[in-house]
């Protein structure tokens, strides 16, 4: 079993299942738009339990025992490499798929955590009312609209003002530019009679993402580098 997962071949199979389950579900989700409407609207886990056509949900299932596959086949592959002896003039060459695929498998840890504990909700809110959202409060202070060059439709800017505990701070909101305190706070809409839809969006797993991102760039630099460097580059 332990040779089965160090091997080259089964991470090609398994990139090969994983392709083919998600072209899949891009011939499911076009005939079903009204059912996957709201998928991005809430973490995937969560969507999953309120929605249960097995039918039309069955290879998202599939897509994420393949990826558990890949991350296992990854680790395992990773830490073989590992005790085998470096010597220092390879050490960047043979670190680097290794920081290739831990930033893969940092991404995989972050979309899992986000779709397990974090959350996405919009908020019908009035210039004046305030909103209560877990350990804080929201207040719309006031909406204003502008016309910036090059645009042909206004834009809304939402003064809130938030508190936690005893401290007040203020903020402003635009459709581009959320506030982050704590959470993710987006200005989706505003009307002139001071109606305004916040989204309000937890995702705690975007560190994680960040970061698997930023080690994959060094792996893929240092395999670049060492490749070069040694005349492969072609």
């Amino acid at each position: 079993m332990l040779r089965v997962l160090k091997s080259i071949k089964t991470t090609l199979i398994i990139i090969f299942i994983s392709m083919s389950i998600f072209l899949t579900g891009s011939f499911i989700i076009p005939k079903n738009l009204q059912f996957f409407s709201e998928i991005n609207d809430m973490p995937l886990f969560k969507w999953l339990s309120l929605n249960e056509d097995i039918k039309k949900t069955f290879w998202i299932y599939l897509s994420i025992l393949a990826m558990a596959f890949l991350s296992l086949n990854m680790i395992v592959c990773l830490i073989d490499d590992l005790l085998k002896r470096l010597s220092p003039g390879l050490l960047i060459q043979r670190l680097s798929p290794h920081l290739i695929h831990a930033g893969v498998l940092l991404v995989l840890l972050g979309h899992l955590i986000s779709a397990s504990t974090g959350f996405k909700k919009d908020l019908s809110v009035r210039r004046g009312e305030e909103v209560f959202l877990n350990d804080m409060r929201i207040k719309i202070e006031a909406v204003e609209f502008v016309d910036l060059r090059g645009e042909d439709q206004s834009r809304w800017r939402v003064h809130l003002e938030i508190n936690r505990g005893l401290q007040w701070s203020t903020a402003i909101a635009e459709p581009a530019r959320p506030v982050f305190y704590k959470y993710a706070i987006y200005a989706k809409s505003a009307e002139p009679d001071g109606r305004v839809i916040l989204g309000i969006v937890h995702d705690p797993g975007a560190k994680w993402e960040v970061a698997g991102a930023i080690v994959f760039v060094l792996g893929a630099g240092g395999l670049f580098w060492s490749r070069f460097r040694a005349g492969n580059y072609k």
